[in-house]
């Protein structure tokens, strides 16, 4: 079993790639888009940071020093500033991070994705059908042969993977995006590797998966672009 310290150590692996030096470079999605310039996982244990490889070695020494100084909104306030001096940000986000150390077994019916059933995500979702290969394991629910809710490894590493969400908008509220998260987590973890899930602190329906789930909050994500 794994600390929250350990938790957000091993996420900040499964989200972004790194550089021999541990700075990030890339978010770990096929595209390799960029990464956010800071990444701040706050536990009740102490807080993971990474820095993106092109930050200036003088940026990051005054951020670490914020980092001990005050209280965490202090310290955000501090680096957000510290940021906004050296380039403008383009974009923040923020929210509880969880991982699933429980199966509910009540939501673990949907349908693994197959080489002979992955035509059903053509109508509803051709870009995850086209990146299926990176992102296995994925579990759908389906109506009339069409996916309608989806729950696949938004980005993935030998220990844990991230879940990714999605739901059609004229199927939402019938409890599939359970229903597919449930049985994706039940699949990680039968891989020995820990299901992790996060999302924005906005986003109330994704949060209230994670509660009816019980999927157990261990800290808060920071990235700041």
């Amino acid at each position: 079993m794994y600390d929250h310290l350990e938790l957000m150590s091993i996420q900040a692996e499964v989200l972004y790639n790194h550089d021999h030096a541990g700075r990030i470079t890339t978010i770990n999605e096929p595209a390799n888009q960029s990464a956010p310039r800071f990444f701040w996982g706050h536990t009740d244990a102490g807080s993971i940071v990474r820095f993106r490889s092109d930050t200036p070695v003088r940026l990051v020494h005054d951020i670490l020093q914020f980092m001990g100084q005050s209280d965490s909104t202090g310290q955000l306030a501090n680096v957000i500033r510290a940021l906004e001096k050296d380039r403008e940000i383009i974009g923040i986000w923020m929210g509880p991070a969880f991982a699933c150390q429980e199966i509910v077994k009540d939501y673990t019916d949907a349908r693994l994705v197959t080489e002979d059933n992955k035509y059903c995500l053509e109508p509803g979702f051709p870009t995850l059908l086209s990146e299926l290969k990176f992102r296995e394991p994925c579990f759908m629910v389906t109506e009339n042969n069409m996916a309608v809710s989806v729950c696949f490894s938004a980005r993935s590493s030998d220990k844990a993977a991230e879940a990714g969400v999605e739901t059609l908008k004229d199927y939402r509220g019938k409890g599939y995006a359970m229903r597919v998260t449930s049985s994706w987590a039940q699949a990680i973890r039968r891989s020995g590797r820990i299901p992790l899930y996060s999302t924005s602190w906005d986003n109330y329906s994704s949060q209230s998966i994670a509660k009816r789930l019980r999927l157990h909050l261990y800290g808060t994500d920071i990235s700041i672009y």
